[in-house]
C-alpha cells in the first residue's frame, strides 16, 4: 500500500514557488443537425480527414478502426503535463466533439487557441449544415448504444451497468446516458501540499458551481422540469451499483486515504498487450491487487484470460473515479468535472472560477468551513434540480455565490494577468439570478428547437480573430 501511495504522489511534481502553474481545458461540444438531432457518424469521421488537411496528425482506434483523434503540436504550450498537443477527439458519444488543449500558463493563451480551433470546427460543420452547441447535453436525440463511440473502454461500460431505469433494454443500458452528455472540464496543476486540499474544497462547494453553470435541462426534445443540470444527474443513474465512484467523495486527509478509497471500488479494467481485460471474481480492486498472484479476467468478447496483478494497474482505476473533482497524477493536476458545457463566448468561466479558487485556497477553505458538510451536500442536490432558483432557510444563496466569486476573483488578481475578466458572466448570472439552464428553458418554450439552437450554437462571429483581439485587449485593461 505504501508503494502505491508513493507512486501516486510522484505525479505531483509542480513547485508552486518556482514555476508557473499549468492550466488545461477539456471541452465537450455536442454536434447537431439543423433540426437539433445527433449528426451521422460519417460526418464526424470526415471531420478528421478535414483536420488532416489542416496539418493535424490523425489516430485510429485499434479496436474499432475508426478515427478518434486529431492532434497538433502547440509550440507555445508550457508542456507542464508532459502534454504539448492540442487535440480534437470524440467522447463516449460519437456526436460529442471534445477539444483538449495543451496546458498554458494564463487564460488569454487558452482563449486564443480555443478560438482558433473552434474556427476550424465551425467552418467545417457549417459546410455540413450542422451546429456546435455551447450546451451540456444533446437536446433532441434520445441516448442509446447506437450513439456510442465504439472504443474498447466505452464498450465495456455495458458490463458495468445492467440497469434500465431510463434507457429501455432495446436501446442499451443506463450507462449509455453518457452518449449525449457534454461537460466543461479543466485541469489545474497543483503541488503536493495543495492536491488533497484542492480536491476537498472543489468537491465540497460543487453545489455552488453547479448552481452557476447548470446548462442541460432540454433533452429528448423537451424541457425536463426535474433538473437544470440533467447531465450531472445522469451520473447518479448510470452506475447505480457503483455510487462510491461518482459525485462527491468523502473528505480526504492524505494521499493515503485518497488511494485507499479508490482501492475500495469494485474491480474494473486493466490492460495487457494493448487489450482491456475485465477483472472477475474479486469484490474490490484492493482484493485484486493484494489477494492473489493470478486473477481471472475476461475480454470484451468474453474470452477468459489469466492476469497477474501489477502495482501500475492503479493507473487504469483513476479514470473511473468520476468525482466532481479528482486528482490526476499522470498530469499532476486536480480536474474539475461537474459543470455542464457553457454557452458560446462564456466557455472559460469554468476554468477561471476553478483557477481563482485554487490560487486563493486558504480563503476558499475558510469559506467551506462556515457550514457543515451536510449543508453543502444538500445544496448540491438542490442545485442539480433547480440551479439558482432555490431557497435555503436562514441562508442567502446570492450572498454565498458572490462570496465564492470574490474569493476566485482575488485569487486571479494575485496573478496580475487580468484573468478576472472571465468571471464577469458569472457575476451577471448572480445579478439576474439565472443560470444558462434558465435561458435554455426560456428559449425552447418561446421558440422551440429553432430558437434554442440559435441561442446556443457557436457561429463564425463567436470565433472570429477580431472578437478574440477585442477580448484580450479588454482583459488587459478592465477590472471586474
Amino acid at each position: 500500500m505504501q508503494a502505491l501511495v508513493s507512486d501516486f504522489k510522484k505525479g505531483f511534481r509542480f513547485k508552486k514557488q518556482s514555476n508557473a502553474r499549468g492550466i488545461g481545458i477539456e471541452c465537450e461540444i455536442p454536434v447537431v443537425t439543423l433540426q437539433g438531432e445527433v449528426v451521422g457518424k460519417p460526418i464526424i469521421q470526415q471531420l478528421f480527414v478535414h483536420l488532416k488537411e489542416k496539418g493535424f496528425l490523425l489516430k485510429k482506434d485499434s479496436f474499432s478502426g475508426l478515427y478518434v483523434e486529431a492532434k497538433q503540436l502547440n509550440k507555445d504550450s508550457l508542456g507542464c503535463f508532459d502534454y504539448v498537443f492540442d487535440t480534437i477527439t470524440t467522447d463516449v458519444g460519437y456526436g460529442v466533439v471534445e477539444v483538449v488543449l495543451a496546458p498554458q500558463t494564463h487564460l488569454q493563451a487558452i482563449e486564443a487557441r480555443f478560438v482558433e480551433i473552434m474556427g476550424l470546427l465551425v467552418s467545417y460543420f457549417d459546410m455540413q449544415n450542422c451546429k456546435l452547441l455551447g450546451y451540456g447535453i444533446h437536446p433532441k436525440t434520445f441516448p442509446s448504444s447506437n450513439l456510442l463511440m465504439p472504443k474498447e473502454r466505452y464498450c465495456f461500460f455495458q458490463k458495468f451497468s445492467d440497469t434500465n431505469q431510463v434507457i429501455p433494454p432495446s436501446q442499451g443500458v443506463d450507462a449509455h446516458l453518457l452518449t449525449i452528455t457534454a461537460s466543461n472540464q479543466c485541469h489545474i496543476q497543483v503541488d503536493r501540499q495543495e492536491a488533497i486540499r484542492a480536491t476537498n474544497m472543489l468537491n465540497t462547494i460543487s453545489g455552488l458551481q453547479i448552481m452557476l453553470q447548470a446548462n442541460s435541462p432540454v433533452w429528448n426534445g423537451a424541457v425536463d422540469s426535474r433538473y437544470k443540470a440533467t447531465r450531472e444527474q445522469f451520473w447518479e443513474q448510470c452506475f447505480v451499483n457503483r455510487t462510491n465512484q461518482v459525485g462527491v467523495p468523502p473528505i480526504f486527509d492524505s494521499f493515503g486515504s485518497y488511494v485507499a478509497y479508490l482501492l475500495d471500488f469494485k474491480p474494473l479494467l486493466v490492460m495487457r498487450e494493448g487489450r482491456y481485460i475485465k477483472i472477475e471474481g474479486k469484490d474490490s480492486f484492493r482484493d485484486y491487487l493484494f489477494d492473489s498472484d493470478e486473477v481471472l479476467g475476461t475480454t470484451l468478447q468474453g474470452a477468459e484470460e489469466r492476469v497477474v496483478p501489477m502495482r501500475s494497474d492503479l493507473q487504469y482505476l483513476i479514470p473511473f473515479s468520476w468525482f466532481n473533482a479528482r486528482l490526476v497524477p499522470r498530469y499532476g493536476t486536480v480536474e474539475n468535472r461537474m459543470c455542464c458545457q457553457q454557452p458560446p463566448e462564456e466557455t472559460l468561466t469554468t476554468v477561471a472560477l476553478t483557477l481563482g479558487l485554487i490560487e486563493n485556497m486558504e480563503e476558499a477553505e475558510r469559506f467551506v468551513e462556515r457550514f457543515e458538510r451536510d449543508f453543502w451536500m444538500q445544496l448540491r442536490e438542490k442545485a442539480i434540480k433547480n440551479g439558482m432558483t432555490i431557497d435555503y432557510p436562514g441562508v442567502s444563496i446570492p450572498e454565498l455565490l458572490i462570496t465564492m466569486l470574490d474569493i476566485a476573483r482575488t485569487g486571479l488578481q494575485k496573478r496580475k494577468l487580468r484573468e478576472e475578466i472571465y468571471l464577469l458572466p458569472l457575476y451577471k448570472r448572480v445579478a439576474i439570478r439565472k443560470c444558462p439552464a434558465d435561458e435554455a428553458i426560456a428559449s425552447f418554450r418561446q421558440g422551440g428547437m429553432a430558437l434554442f439552437l440559435e441561442n446556443f450554437s457557436f457561429t463564425k462571429a463567436h470565433v472570429s480573430s477580431k472578437r478574440h483581439d477585442t477580448a484580450v485587449k479588454t482583459s488587459k485593461h478592465s477590472i471586474v
